[in-house]
């Protein structure tokens, strides 16, 4: 099944082929996981979102129509999942805060680079995670998050500008 086009995987995921759906996660399991990873900030959160994405798209699996993506209508799943998974999680971190006072961590290179891209808002992360991180084109970037390549060039640019100035208030703070 691995040479079949998505839509016929698709058609046969309809008809209650798993393993066709098997496929078609394999084919796009990194691009689930790097969304997750770009939203929630850390691999153990990101996995266990991946997985969740998985499920829900195999349970829903009969609504994608013939003419869609499955890239970008599961990269979408995995998005709309791991943004009501951090809100949850800061919903559940300021009432533990307010339980508990959390010791400071001294801060690495990665730890202010990792806390600077969660700063960012959702529109600006996802796409600099997708390109950056993931190696994906600016055209795929923009096919799987329904929007124009001029955009997806725009939040990339907006989103390093807020990057240099979060790392070089941090650079400051920090030196």
């Amino acid at each position: 099944m691995e040479n079949h086009s998505d839509e016929k995987l698709v058609a046969a995921s309809h008809e209650g082929d798993k393993s066709a759906y098997a496929s078609l996660v394999e084919r796009y399991y990194k691009h689930i996981f790097l969304i997750c990873l770009g939203i929630v900030g850390n691999v153990h959160d990101a996995e266990d979102a991946a997985q969740e994405v998985v499920l829900k798209g195999y349970q829903e699996i009969s609504k994608l129509r013939g003419d869609s993506q499955f890239g970008a209508w599961i990269g979408k799943i995995a998005g709309n999942l791991c943004i009501n998974f951090v809100r949850r999680k800061q919903r559940g971190r300021k009432i533990l805060e307010e339980k508990i006072k959390l010791p400071e961590q001294k801060p690495n290179e990665n730890d202010n680079l990792r806390r600077a891209i969660e700063k960012l808002p959702m529109e600006a992360r996802l796409p600099l995670v997708m390109y950056y991180f993931d190696g994906q084109s600016v055209q795929k970037v923009a096919e799987n998050l329904d929007m124009s390549t001029s955009a997806v060039y725009s939040k990339l640019r907006g989103a390093i500008k807020q990057l240099h100035g979060l790392l070089t208030v941090q650079g400051d703070e920090n030196g």
